[in-house]
């Protein structure tokens, strides 16, 4: 999705999609080596949710980006 965005936008908004996007299974990864510990678990799997990404997506929306 982040391909279509103004050109402009190419290092600024679009990068930050994507990097929160593939930061989610790094978040899932450091959850799980700490697994060992239940609420230490949880709380890293709780990090691990999409919200940055989905607040990207819309903020892309709310500018009237074409996003996809």
């Amino acid at each position: 999705m982040s391909k279509f965005s103004p050109k402009g936008e190419t290092y600024s908004l679009t990068d930050q999609i994507r990097r929160s996007s593939r930061s989610i299974g790094a978040q899932i990864a450091e959850a799980w080596a700490k697994r060992y510990y239940d609420k230490h678990f949880i709380s890293k799997l709780t990090d691990a949710e999409q919200q940055e990404t989905q607040h990207w997506l819309e903020t892309a929306l709310d500018c009237g980006y074409n996003v996809g």
